[in-house]
């Protein structure tokens, strides 16, 4: 089996209308259990990139070039019942605001049942067991009473460990979060991304991570390509870019980073190594 779960070469989005392409000549590859951060600021294309991965580009988006290769097939093949297949099974995602993607007047607990039996027909108690199994596995307290509640009766940090049950509970390969822990507090965020590193090692996922905060990838990825103007400027191993960044605008994210965050992490990182050496 190849090391490769997701490929993509040369992707090209070009506008409907305008015929303007947001994303040109975008490459990279997820290896398996391996974690790519993908990192730019706002309207650098990232977000863009992912959704032609999801195969849910808005219609006014439309991929005209290149080739995207999940577990080594081509989804320009993909009928409209492959991708249905493909969500949740193969690839999941979770998204910023996740209240924005859970129904407010659906109990959360029914939510995740109907994605179980419906996907995997399950019956309605192994449904129900299953979804308490991933309920604990995302560390929610008292799983017993989240399934009973709805959406507006949880925090933010909660719900998106709601959405992180959703989107690992048909056992996908792959992983995207976009922008996951945006609109959390720091210490939440932190619960969050260990919690996808947990998860990783547990379920055996390979993560794409789509911020714009260095620290995120600094923190949790072994991969990480840089994006600005719907182009990649600069990829490798998240380490080598952010240690030693060769083009002017991973060297500019960098500056700007530092004095939140980026500084504190390399000091981490070189203490570790210095442990490990001694």
């Amino acid at each position: 089996m190849s090391d490769s779960v997701l490929t993509v070469r040369d992707l090209e989005v070009t506008h409907a209308v305008t015929g303007q392409s947001v994303v040109r000549q975008v490459s990279f590859e997820v290896v398996r259990g391996r974690v790519l951060g993908i990192v730019g600021e706002s309207g650098s294309g990232k977000t863009v990139t992912v959704r032609a991965v999801l195969g849910i580009l808005p219609d006014i988006l439309e991929v005209t070039g290149g080739a995207i290769e999940v577990l080594g097939r081509p989804t320009s093949e993909f009928t409209k019942k492959d991708w249905i297949a493909c969500r949740g099974s193969v690839i999941g995602a979770v998204f910023q605001d996740p209240g924005s993607y859970l129904n407010p007047s659906i109990r959360l607990g029914k939510q995740v049942e109907e994605v179980l039996r419906v996907k995997k027909g399950l019956s309605r108690a192994e449904a129900r067991a299953e979804t308490l199994r991933l309920f604990r596995a995302v560390h929610l307290r008292n799983p017993e009473l989240v399934h009973q509640q709805y959406a507006h009766e949880l925090s933010g940090g909660m719900l998106q460990r709601v959405l992180i049950a959703i989107a690992i509970s048909l056992g996908p390969d792959i992983l995207i979060a976009d922008e996951a822990t945006t609109a959390l507090d720091v210490t939440v965020q932190a619960e969050i991304l260990d919690l996808l590193v947990e998860l990783k090692e547990a379920e055996g996922l390979s993560l794409v991570v789509i911020s714009h905060d260095l620290a995120v990838v600094a923190q949790l990825c072994d991969d990480v390509v840089v994006m600005r103007d719907g182009e990649i400027v600069e990829a490798g191993p998240a380490r080598a870019v952010l240690r030693h960044p060769q083009h002017e605008y991973t060297r500019l994210l960098i500056s700007e980073h530092e004095r939140f965050g980026l500084d504190r992490y390399f000091e981490q990182d070189a203490s570790l190594q210095r442990k490990a050496a001694s």
